[in-house]
């Protein structure tokens, strides 16, 4: 996806497509009533043309998002000048290019501020700048614990550590570490665990997220099935 992106980046920056993109991107989310006008015209008011280009992406996938969970949506509070700031703090963060990797989750972000059921205002404001500072590793991590309950097969005793290596077998435990070390930093999630445990203990990962971390799993989806 990654490799894709910046491809149509590559394609984007040398021909007029761009706008044309954009153009229908921002025409898409038009046609969604209510919210979805009112975030298009917030883009296109807000966000500076020559960074518009990069939101393409972000765009479409919002688009995509907000269509599809229409019935979710505070209509009314779309309208509102709370929700005009909080959605132009993301937009900041989102044009900025080491947010580029991110754009779905934070399109599940805006999704999840916007909904009938949506958090407490200072826990909003706080998931915007938890989800800036973190990396798309700490996101497959918090994936990871987010959805593992039990250790790998034939597991009696042991320790998280031999958990998380086996469902994350292409990263070292070391960059792991460090990884779960910053998300405790954000109380997203408890501190490291160490020493060996039953099969339980070391298996069941979801227990060890912050209360915290649980509205922010919630938020940006991260408790379902990853594409």
């Amino acid at each position: 996806m990654t490799d894709q992106r910046e491809r149509a980046q590559t394609d984007l920056d040398e021909t007029p497509a761009r706008d044309h993109a954009l153009a229908i991107g921002l025409a898409a989310l038009n046609a969604i009533p209510v919210a979805g006008g009112t975030i298009a015209t917030l883009i296109s008011e807000y966000v500076p043309r020559q960074k518009q280009v990069r939101l393409v992406c972000f765009v479409e996938d919002l688009g995509e998002r907000l269509r599809a969970q229409q019935e979710r949506v505070d209509q009314d509070f779309v309208r509102t000048e709370e929700f005009q700031v909080l959605f132009e703090d993301a937009l900041d963060r989102v044009q900025q290019r080491k947010n580029e990797d991110k754009f779905e989750y934070w399109a599940r972000l805006i999704i999840g501020v916007v909904g009938k059921e949506r958090p407490p205002r200072a826990d909003r404001d706080r998931f915007v700048d938890t989800l800036d500072r973190l990396r798309l590793s700490h996101l497959r991590l918090l994936h990871v614990v987010a959805t593992t309950t039990t250790g790998k097969p034939g597991m009696y005793m042991g320790g998280v550590s031999e958990t998380l290596t086996w469902k994350m077998p292409d990263t070292p435990i070391e960059e792991i570490r460090r990884d779960w070390d910053d998300l405790a930093r954000d109380n997203v999630l408890q501190s490291y665990p160490s020493g060996m445990m039953t099969a339980e203990g070391a298996g069941n990962l979801t227990v060890r997220v912050a209360p915290y971390g649980q509205q922010f799993i919630r938020l940006l989806q991260l408790e379902k099935p990853q594409p």
